[in-house]
Parts: structure tokens; C-alpha cells; sequence
């Protein structure tokens, strides 16, 4: 069958798995060039089949020689269905270090449920013993409250006014005014229920009540600050009370993982990525577009790979930490630097919408977006059918646990 590109609402609904294998290939032989580094042996990854979770497995596995475990919750492929981008991550990953002497394991399902955190630690036991790092860089919309047995939806949503500004409409190709309603009190508990930090919690909890972490054991969560061009929407936003609830996980954590490991939870702050929710955040695709064309012109531009690498090589496992005064690690800090943030503000309010789109950051924008999603890869012929079930049957690994 031939993989075209279908897009809904800016979602994709399907991927490409050869274009998926090529950015596999291309990601590892990146993180080939970086110098290796003394780092954690056993790393569990909490979300880690995509963005800064897919980015922090490759760094650690060939950076650091690590073992992983990821815990994400993907669509399957199957005969007639492509399955997600994550999906098929996951299998090129496990397919690209299969001959390596390290362990590699992915567990699909719901990463929120107590049914998952015993199939993780089973796993962990029997092969492992403990864990060294636990990385929670879950992104999902949606929680399953066991308590009630209901769905928990997230919302990203502004605070006490409307936000409006612009995005990119990119199956039309089209520069389009997006306007978001303020949540109401409910719908800001709900976000931060599914996406704060008390599923991380629990997640160090049990495996502590369960004697599986080392001595030194550290986990890091994901945050995002931002500045003013993006503060309406998010750190003023639902998503920025969320985050502050993850941030309170971390500090609540730190003194007992302290004195119990000589261990630490991290929060640390990344920059402003291509990713597959920034589409639906006012104004947040033109700011990240524009991000680009500045940090390259002052050349502090980094890949997600190469900026998730630099986090665990200078500031998790090295010498190199910059903190603020909340003790997050600003590894954004070279996109928070005054000099950018004030040329990125002029270029946005510089450029009207035929600008915008003809911008070479909203063209990089739009390439890594389709790239993610494994379509626009060099190399890559889209013309010829792709035969699913003979994908499946050659790449998918044999303990793929579902």
C-alpha cells in the first residue's frame, strides 16, 4: 500500500515506518559523533517513544552504554493500519541495538496504571536488580482516575482571558488566527491531574517501597518556562500550573531520595522544539519558527537529540550545571538569553503571513514536523508500496510487551 501523509486538525493519523527507520538511522548516527560519557546503567524512560523522551534513550544507550526500558502507549501497526510514529520509534530502536551488549526492553500500555508499574519492576528485577535513573517525560492527554474509574482529560487552555494569536494550518498550508477560551477552575485541576506531578511520584514511590533503586539514584522530569512571547499560553496557562505542580513533585522528593540514596529528582527546563502539541498553542509555531532563524544566525542552535545529549553528558552526569534560583537546570538557557528572546519578539512582529510561511524556521518547522511523523525524508522513495505485514514480521521485536 502507498503511505501518503493524512492530516486532521493538524494531527497526523497515520506514519510512515521506512521514512520512521530512516530518521532512526539518521538520529543514532548523530549521537555517533558525541563523545562518550560516564553515565547511569539502568535507565527506565517514562514516555520515551518520541520527542524529549525518544531523544534522551538514544543519548543515554549509545552515549553512555545504558540499558532502557521505555513505557509508552502507542498504536500497533497492522495490515491495513500503519500504526503511530512512537510506535514504529520504538521498533527501529530496538531493531538498531539489537546487536549491542546493552538491554533494550518497550512496554505499550498505560503508563498511569499500577497493572504497568508491576510488569515494569518484575522486568527490572529480574533482569537488573535496581534502577540507576528514571526519566517521566510523559506527554498524554488523558488519565484514567482509578479512584472514580473515570477519564481525566487535559486542557491547554490561558487563565482568566482569552488568548489569541497565530499558528500554522498545516495541511492548507496557511497562516490561520487561533483563539482559545479561558479554562474554568475544573479544567485546570484536570490538567494538572494528568500532566502535574503525582503519577511521577508514584512511580518513585513504588519502585522505593519495592527496594529497586540504586544508591545514587536520580529522576528528572521536563519542564518549560519560556518568556513573554509564549507566557499567555503557557507557563500563565493550564500547562504552566501543571508544571508547577511537577516542580513541586521534584522538591518533595529530593531531600527523602537525598538522605535515602545520596540520590536527587531534577527538574530541568528545555528549549522550544518541533513538537506535535505546539500546533495547537496560540502563536507558539511562529514563535518557534522565528526562534530558529535567530538561534541559528547566532549559531546556538541545537537539535533535540543534541540538546537532550548536552543534559545528561555537561549537567545530569557532569560539571556543567546552570541552575536558577528554584534549582531547575536551564539547559534552555541559550534560547532565554535576553539578545534572542528580544530579536525572535522583533522578527515575529515584523512578518505578515506570506512572510511568515516563506521564513526559512517555518520551513525547517514544517520538515521536522512531517519528519516525526517519518514523511519528507531524503532518501526515502513515497512512491513505492509499503507491505505492512512483511514490516511487522521482520522488525517488530519478539518481546514487544503489550
Amino acid at each position: 500500500m502507498l503511505i501518503n501523509p493524512s492530516l486532521r486538525s493538524n494531527f497526523f493519523t497515520n506514519a510512515h515506518p521506512i521514512g520512521i527507520k530512516k530518521n532512526m538511522e539518521n538520529l543514532i548516527k548523530e549521537v555517533k559523533t558525541y563523545p562518550s560519557f560516564k553515565g547511569p546503567k539502568n535507565v527506565l524512560i517514562l514516555g520515551g517513544s518520541s520527542g524529549y523522551g525518544l531523544a534522551s534513550r538514544i543519548s543515554l544507550a549509545f552515549g553512555s552504554n545504558s540499558n532502557t526500558i521505555n513505557v509508552s502507549f502507542e498504536r500497533a501497526a497492522r495490515s491495513n493500519q500503519s500504526g503511530s510514529a512512537g510506535y514504529w520509534n520504538n521498533v527501529f530502536f530496538r531493531y538498531f541495538t539489537k546487536d549491542s551488549q546493552q538491554k533494550h526492553m518497550d512496554f505499550n500500555g498505560d503508563a498511569y496504571s499500577l497493572e504497568m508499574k508491576q510488569q515494569v519492576l518484575a522486568y527490572v528485577k529480574e533482569n537488573f536488580g535496581t534502577l540507576d535513573l528514571i526519566i517521566y517525560s510523559l506527554a498524554s492527554g488523558r488519565r484514567n482516575n482509578p479512584e472514580t474509574g473515570h477519564i481525566v482529560n487535559s486542557y491547554i487552555k490561558p487563565l482568566g482571558k482569552t488568548a489569541v494569536g497565530k499558528t500554522l494550518d498545516i495541511a492548507n498550508m496557511e497562516v490561520v488566527e487561533l483563539s482559545i477560551e479561558p479554562a474554568s477552575e475544573q479544567e485546570t485541576k484536570d490538567t494538572v491531574y494528568v500532566m502535574g506531578g503525582s503519577d511521577w511520584k508514584d512511580w518513585i514511590d513504588f519502585f522505593d517501597q519495592n527496594e529497586a533503586l540504586s544508591k545514587n539514584f536520580k529522576t528528572i522530569s521536563y519542564t518549560y518556562i519560556g518568556g513573554k512571547n509564549t507566557d499567555e499560553i503557557y507557563r500563565s496557562g493550564t500547562l504552566g500550573k501543571a508544571k508547577e505542580d511537577l516542580e513541586l513533585a521534584a522538591y518533595q522528593m529530593n531531600p527523602i531520595l537525598k538522605e535515602k540514596y545520596q540520590g536527587e529528582a531534577l527538574i530541568s527546563s528545555s528549549k522550544s522544539v518541533v513538537s506535535k502539541a505546539g500546533v495547537f498553542i496560540p502563536q507558539m509555531p511562529i514563535y518557534v519558527a522565528c526562534l530558529f532563524d535567530v538561534m541559528k544566525a547566532h549559531e546556538v542552535h541545537e537539535t533535540t537529540l543534541e540538546h537532550k545529549y548536552r543534559l545528561f553528558k555537561d549537567m545530569v552526569y557532569g560539571h556543567k550545571r546552570i541552575l536558577d534560583e528554584k534549582g531547575r537546570l536551564r539547559l534552555d538557557h541559550r534560547e532565554m538569553q535576553d539578545e534572542i528572546q528580544d530579536e525572535t519578539q522583533k522578527l515575529m512582529n515584523s512578518l505578515d503571513d506570506q512572510a511568515i510561511l516563506e521564513l526559512n524556521g517555518t520551513k525547517e518547522f514544517l520538515k521536522e514536523f512531517y519528519q516525526i511523523n517519518g514523511f519528507d525524508m531524503d532518501g526515502v522513495d513515497y512512491e513505492k508500496d509499503v507491505d505492512l505485514d512483511q514490516l511487522i514480521k521482520t522488525y517488530k521485536p519478539d518481546n514487544y510487551i503489550f
